[in-house]
């Protein structure tokens, strides 16, 4: 399965049009940060989605309202703290972020987060769709600072791959511990294409 793998949209539909028109693909999946802290933004976005697909798998990121989970769309479903099978993986939801200096509107501490992950139905093949990154993985900030999750990173052993976004600048694939795609932030023109069958990942710019 080809997935067109996004984070970071930040509303910016310009580009998330062009990212969509430009790609062939089986489904979308979104690491959160859809919108700029406007929850109705999650609207446009799916209906800019839904003139090409009806698949498209997301979370909520750390500037996305908790209330956009609420909504019903014509192509966006939010998997949130859900799992569901994809293709021959089972795929997992994990909205949010850490604590952070900024006071954002969805944010969880370590043991919240924690508690969430508890809550996942792992199975044979799994693939994690977070919006924070494990704790060391594609999660340095400029300042030099690791800013992604503990909770994510202990059980990242236990899953295929780990798909998220997040930390803007610290994009790429990474293999350390699991398979780890931050496709970098839809705001700069950043996506990435993730081969389910062959297991990799291209990063990919507008």
């Amino acid at each position: 399965m080809r997935l067109l793998l996004l984070s970071d949209i930040h509303s910016s539909f310009e580009n998330l049009k062009r990212i969509l028109e430009m790609e062939d693909f089986d489904a979308v999946v979104i690491a959160g940060d859809v919108t700029h802290f406007h929850p109705p933004d999650v609207f446009k976005a799916d209906k800019i989605i839904a003139q090409h697909t009806d698949s498209c798998y997301a979370v909520h990121g750390n500037c996305d309202h908790e209330k956009v989970l609420e909504y019903d769309y014509d192509a966006i479903r939010f998997i949130h703290r859900e799992s569901l099978t994809l293709d021959d993986f089972i795929i997992h939801g994990l909205g949010g972020s850490g604590i952070t200096p900024f006071n954002t509107p969805s944010e969880y501490t370590e043991d919240e987060i924690r508690e969430m992950v508890a809550g996942l139905k792992l199975g044979e093949k799994n693939i994690l769709l977070s919006h924070c990154p494990p704790k060391g993985v594609l999660d340095r900030t400029y300042s030099g600072i690791h800013a992604g999750c503990s909770a994510i990173r202990e059980l990242a052993k236990s899953l295929d791959a780990i798909l998220c976004g997040h930390i803007h600048e610290a994009h790429g694939v990474d293999s350390k511990i699991t398979l780890t795609v931050n496709p970098g932030p839809v705001m700069w023109g950043r996506y990435a294409i993730f081969d389910t069958k062959k297991m990799v990942a291209e990063l990919k710019k507008v």
